[in-house]
């Protein structure tokens, strides 16, 4: 039977399932992006509406924020690439602390969470102030809404740089997992998106991309105050090759998270292996580490507590007696989620309905 005499003979016997089937066809037309790549001293965006490629060159203000409220002038865009990379990660003296781990794509719980523990506004903007905002990685992966957490994390941290606050937002294994082409994890919307774009998936976040720039300019070790904050956690393997976190974050820069680095020596295979800080479980599947190995690892680097994600739990969780918390609160299944909230010396769990157990 031909094709259209099949299709003739659906429409006359069965029109209303013809009508589910067209609507969800068109309902599942991708639109992805806004993707902005550096062309020169001007910047080309790509998106996709509707399963068609848009791309407009060198943007204003005004067409970012009314075609993907995107409140950010272009001119920071050059400003971020043209910003020198810190790798001492060391904060001191910060008066209030947030925590979110493993988003993986679910914009919509972290916005919640945010909101609920006044990190955000009703319009999404930095409402923090002075105040420290730590993405304990993973943004990337699993998800059908990176593009936005992204945007929204590039965002938070130029406006909370504006009112003397900070936001950090450290590499994640799935951040490198996509640097090295391994797109295992990647939700299929983002493969149909470059095809419609004319670009290879790698290039959503290639080093002449904005977001891409930016995020292999991302730190791995990071101390605030008395914390230690990697996405993993250190094993005892890590302090056996007494790694200080400004070296640690150089590696990565320099030879890992670079594209034209594709050959490791000794040290970046280490840094990206399982005994890695992006890698590690130890803290919570056996054997575990001593707490000798704990407090030696905390001596190390000056700290009393290592905060990690990673390792999916039910709830932010205090381990070895309040050494390690895990905050990775399984954000990434899109149902439930915790946010990590320590201000005037005290921690809480942060949850979605805004209340705080104390932790």
């Amino acid at each position: 039977m031909k094709l259209s005499l099949k299709i003739l003979l659906l429409i006359v016997c069965f029109p209303f399932l013809v009508g589910s089937v067209v609507a969800q066809n068109q309902g599942n037309a991708i639109s992805e992006g806004p993707y902005i790549f550096f062309q020169g001293d001007q910047v080309n965006v790509k998106w996709v509406e509707n399963g068609q490629m848009k791309e407009k060159l060198n943007p204003d203000l005004g067409f970012l924020r009314s075609e993907f409220n995107l409140g950010l002038d272009p001119k920071v865009f050059f400003e971020n690439k043209e910003e020198e990379v810190d790798f001492y990660q060391e904060y001191r003296n910060v008066p209030n602390l947030a925590v979110i781990s493993d988003i993986h794509g679910q914009y919509g719980l972290c916005v919640e969470l945010l909101k609920a523990h006044g990190i955000i506004d009703e319009n999404a903007d930095w409402k923090y102030g002075k105040g420290h905002l730590v993405v304990n990685g993973d943004i990337l992966g699993r998800g059908d809404m990176v593009t936005e957490v992204l945007w929204l994390v590039y965002k938070l941290e130029h406006q909370a740089k504006g009112q003397g606050g900070k936001v950090h937002f450290l590499i994640g294994n799935h951040e490198l997992m996509f640097i090295e082409s391994d797109f295992r994890f990647l939700n299929e919307k983002y493969v149909g998106a470059t095809k419609l774009m004319g670009i290879r998936t790698s290039d959503l976040y290639s080093e002449n991309a904005v977001l891409g720039n930016w995020l292999r300019k991302r730190p791995v070790i990071i101390t605030i105050d008395d914390l230690l904050f990697t996405h993993a956690g250190i094993s005892p393997s890590f302090l056996q090759r007494k790694l200080p976190a400004k070296k640690v974050n150089k590696q990565f820069y320099s030879h890992i998270l670079k594209s034209s680095s594709r050959r490791k020596n000794a040290l970046q295979t280490f840094l990206t292996s399982d005994e890695g800080p992006l890698w590690y479980r130890g803290y919570f599947v056996e054997p575990f580490p001593s707490t000798q190995n704990l407090d030696d690892i905390l001596d190390f680097f000056e700290s009393k507590k290592i905060i990690v994600g990673h390792t999916s739990l039910r709830s932010i969780t205090s381990l070895f007696e309040g050494r390690v918390i895990g905050v990775d609160g399984n954000i990434k299944e899109g149902i439930t989620g915790e946010i990590l909230i320590i201000e005037n010396g005290e921690t809480f769990r942060g949850r979605r309905d805004g209340s705080r157990i104390k932790l």
